[in-house]
């Protein structure tokens, strides 16, 4: 009997950590999320785990629809030790109630008063995904191509702007954040210096692309710039480069980078790279600095905890 109440309430709290995940889901801020799991193996790790929106929740539909028929079959198993007609009726009348505030209500206010309770969850979430994946893995094919394919995509980073006015909508400590991340996109006149990426490798365009890839290796950053004598550098990005055809030259993998003018603000960027469908830009001041804008980095800049030297 020990070993079927100890199944009992593990299925209990799956099913809560299931049904308060959704919850805790909707109401992370995703955008703070990808931020933190730049410093944090428990944020990187969540952040890995809800990165596919319907593989994630397909998870949660399974492992919850498993747990509840787990607790059921332990209810009724119970019922018919103590020698009740029904058991498996009486067994799911008694769990219902049960599971309702334990299973369903309980964990869903606790990730709806605080959705970073998620972090707490990460690694068995992680467990669950892997264990879930043959399953989960055709689903989230499925709705990917109802969604054209877009839909994984809900931290694209032409959604940096809109994301940002959504942050408003979380919790107080949340929305403190992502307020001073609007109060530095309407600041006028600030220029872009402190958001522009200044240490990126530097390329020749007939370097091979063993020493590129090489190189790139040796680093956390995953882009770089190809040299163009008659403009701007060329964006590189590292996922090209890995997949590349051994007769391919860095000149034909890179991609062409629009210019910004140097006066611009960050919300005039945006606004401009919005336009153009891009997120990335080269910025040049002559004489005085030049740079690539690259609209995730900018906000990583301004989800800082220190404050930026010239923004107030």
């Amino acid at each position: 009997m020990t070993s079927i109440v100890l199944l009992l309430v593990i299925a209990i709290a799956a099913s809560a950590m299931f049904a308060g995940s959704e919850t805790g889901f909707y109401g992370i801020n995703r955008l703070r999320l990808r931020h933190e799991a730049r410093r944090s193996r428990t944020a990187a790790l969540l952040e890995k785990v809800v990165r596919s929106p319907s593989a994630f929740l397909a998870t949660l539909l399974i492992g919850n629809n498993l747990a509840n028929d787990a607790a059921v079959k332990a209810a009724g198993k119970l019922c018919a030790n103590f020698g009740m007609h029904g058991a498996e009726f009486w067994g799911a009348l008694f769990l219902t109630p049960l599971i309702f505030l334990l299973g369903e209500v309980l964990p869903k206010q606790l990730l709806l008063a605080n959705p970073r309770r998620l972090l707490g969850l990460a690694a068995p979430l992680a467990l669950a995904r892997i264990v879930f994946w043959p399953l989960t893995a055709p689903l989230a094919w499925m709705a990917s191509a109802l969604e054209g394919g877009e839909g994984a995509s809900v931290l694209a980073r032409r959604q940096f702007e809109a994301l940002l006015q959504e942050g408003e909508q979380h919790p107080p400590g949340e929305a403190r954040v992502m307020s001073a991340a609007l109060r530095a996109l309407d600041s006028r006149g600030k220029g872009l210096h402190d958001f522009l990426r200044l240490d990126l490798l530097q390329f020749e365009p007939g370097r091979g692309l063993s020493s590129a890839r090489k190189a790139l290796a040796s680093r956390t950053e995953t882009l770089a710039l190809v040299e163009n004598p008659d403009g701007p550098p060329a964006l590189l990005l590292g996922s090209r480069l890995a997949v590349a055809a051994p007769q391919a030259s860095l000149a034909d993998l890179a991609i062409p980078l629009p210019t910004l003018s140097a006066d611009l603000d960050l919300a005039g960027a945006l606004t401009r790279l919005r336009a153009l469908g891009v997120a990335f830009a080269w910025v040049e001041k002559p004489g005085e600095w030049a740079g690539l804008c690259d609209l995730e980095y900018a906000l990583a800049r301004l989800l800082e905890p220190r404050p930026l030297p010239n923004v107030q």
